[in-house]
């Protein structure tokens, strides 16, 4: 007697694929925030962001990267502080004889937030950046010397405020995106005198 065949394994066509992730996605974001409330925020957190920086006035119009690292304290619902690490890509020299220079330092800024639901809220930062920087110069001596050669060092401060909203995926993790407006100057350099405004994205880890 003779076994009847086996019914042979059909695989999933591929073209279901990109159809079944969307919707494990969606299913995801439709579960998970229902223990994740804006609302009821507190304790200590850290994030890591990148940022489009674009200088404004007093140099040649540039963009340039932002890094940052920070590590945060939600002390209530509305209200927290935040200590960052950021650091600026190739900003150009107050002057062709100056080189290009990155600034990098820490910032302490106030942060209030108003929560707009349970997975929603916006909020406004504002604070202190320290920084420094520095930057290789060179000058021709017109009159027959050797030209003049070093390297000039920065250290200054610099007011930091911005707004922005976030977005709740988990009750651990939270996306930020925010604008930031920083007010660079050095007291030495009279012609650098810059505002630069920053598009940043973040993400939060609640600890």
């Amino acid at each position: 007697m003779s076994s009847p065949n086996p019914t042979p394994y059909r695989a999933m066509p591929c073209r279901h694929l990109p159809a079944l992730l969307t919707a494990g996605l969606l299913a995801l974001l439709a579960l998970t925030p229902a223990s994740a409330d804006q609302r009821t925020d507190e304790g200590m957190y850290i994030s890591a962001s990148v940022g489009q920086n674009r200088i404004q006035s007093g140099l040649p119009e540039q963009s340039n990267t932002l890094l940052k690292a920070a590590f945060g304290w939600q002390f209530f619902p509305n209200l927290g502080l935040e200590v960052s690490y950021n650091y600026f890509k190739d900003f150009p020299g107050p002057t062709p004889a100056f080189s290009d220079f990155s600034p990098a330092g820490a910032s302490v800024t106030a942060i209030g937030q108003l929560p707009l639901s349970r997975t929603v809220a916006v909020f406004a930062r504002g604070g202190q950046f320290w920084w420094s920087a520095k930057s290789d110069f060179s000058f021709f001596n017109r009159s027959g010397g050797p030209n003049q050669t070093g390297t000039v060092r920065f250290s200054e401060a610099a007011w930091l405020l911005g707004v922005g909203g976030s977005y709740e995926l988990t009750p651990q993790w939270e996306l930020e995106l925010e604008y930031n407006y920083y007010d660079f100057s050095v007291d030495r350099l009279s012609g650098f005198d810059s505002s630069t405004g920053a598009l940043v994205l973040s993400l939060k880890w609640e600890l």
